[in-house]
């Protein structure tokens, strides 16, 4: 192999950065709602993140739009009691930072059954509408609703709705690392690096530890990053790894896997995306994992850190100003482990075994992601 091989595959990777169409880390669509029962009636506080209304095709800086917000709200939902549509009444948005939330009301005859969905369901493919139950009985939920399932039964008695439960977390849980695709692309670059099951188990193990801690915490509300910050990070994560991937072997690849990520940091602190510590940390982890391979475990724990405050964000947003109880947190949590699982060994097995995936372009394809998704973050 020529010496300058290494050279020509960075240079490569890093061209395939501009040429990247951007992607959106967890690409799925997701809204929130959460419904409290009072007798006939169920009162709605809907919460739609800002970046929703651009992938809908509605602008948020329109005058006009927290009218078209609250009628949008009022004509997506349908309240039903068994015998006829519940009325829908008057409804109101406004804007909480970057969010728009609407509040709207609905009236039935008798009690309130049935409630079903359209909203932004036919404006955005894909979008996800998480929603939940509050009643004398406590909170119920979380239900996912989508175009495939749009309809969630109440019950007449609101008893019968299951409580959120570890189940249902669990299953959220796996669904959001499934659709997390910064999250998938740094454990491909994690197992194409791992000479061994059992050294690519240290890795996988070092990330769990790390995204286990950040999730409890952010869920809580005992630490809350700036989004900006833990999402570039993530990316740069990536951008790392992958750029060691694509080195392997190269005598030099500790200084240039250095000076790329220095470079990126660099302009992560000039867009104001990472504090110069941050950046700084990440310079020094990126040359102390090819100076000492024990730090493998160490790194990836760390890296995971910000992968964990990722991980809760949907937590975050789907119970804002509420505590998760310990079960489903727990739940959700073993459910992205077995997510991880769900991906990594599959792709292990088939790594090992498909001389097509030995070869430079996959790596060189997660420092295209990483590095796109760095630029398009601070942008």
């Amino acid at each position: 192999m020529r010496a300058d091989a290494p050279h020509l595959r960075l240079a490569g990777a890093v061209l395939l950065c501009a040429l990247a169409l951007p992607a959106a880390a967890h690409n799925r669509s997701v809204s929130y709602s959460t419904w409290t029962v009072d007798g006939t009636s169920l009162q709605a506080e809907v919460r739609i993140p800002g970046v929703e209304l651009n992938r809908a095709g509605l602008h948020p800086q329109d005058p006009q739009i927290l009218d078209d917000l609250a009628a949008r709200v009022r004509s997506g939902f349908t309240v039903h009691d068994g015998n006829a549509a519940c009325a829908a009444e008057a409804a109101s948005a406004r804007r909480n930072g970057v969010d728009f939330i609407v509040d709207a009301r609905w009236r039935c005859s008798g009690a309130p059954q049935w409630l079903s969905t359209r909203f932004l369901l036919d404006a955005i493919p894909g979008h996800l509408h998480l929603l939940q139950l509050r009643s004398d009985h406590g909170l119920h939920g979380p239900f996912a609703l989508s175009a495939a399932r749009p309809q969630v039964r109440l019950g007449g008695d609101t008893a019968e709705v299951p409580p959120p439960d570890f189940g249902r977390y669990l299953w959220l849980g796996v669904e959001h690392i499934l659709i997390g695709w910064d999250h998938l692309a740094f454990l491909v670059v994690l197992l194409l690096g791992a000479a061994s099951l059992r050294q690519l188990a240290w890795r996988i193990t070092g990330f769990t530890v790390g995204h286990s801690l950040t999730l409890a915490l952010a869920t809580l509300g005992a630490v809350r990053p700036p989004a900006l910050m833990v999402e570039s990070f993530i990316a740069l994560t990536i951008a790392c790894f992958a750029a060691e991937r694509v080195l392997a072997g190269h005598a030099r690849a500790l200084w240039h896997v250095g000076a790329l990520t220095a470079v990126l940091a660099l302009v992560g602190w000039i867009a104001g995306a990472l504090p110069l510590p941050l950046a700084a940390a990440a310079v020094l982890l990126s040359l102390g994992g090819s100076i000492d391979a024990r730090l493998d475990s160490l790194r990836t724990a760390l890296f995971g850190l910000f992968h964990g405050f990722g991980f809760a964000g949907v937590l975050g947003e789907l119970n804002a100003g509420q505590d998760v109880p310990a079960l489903p947190l727990a739940g959700f949590n073993l459910g992205v482990e077995i997510g991880q699982l769900l991906f990594v060994l599959p792709l292990w097995w088939l790594a090992r075994r498909s001389p097509a995936m030995q070869r430079p372009w996959l790596p060189a394809l997660m420092l295209a992601l990483g590095c796109g998704w760095f630029f398009e973050r601070i942008a």
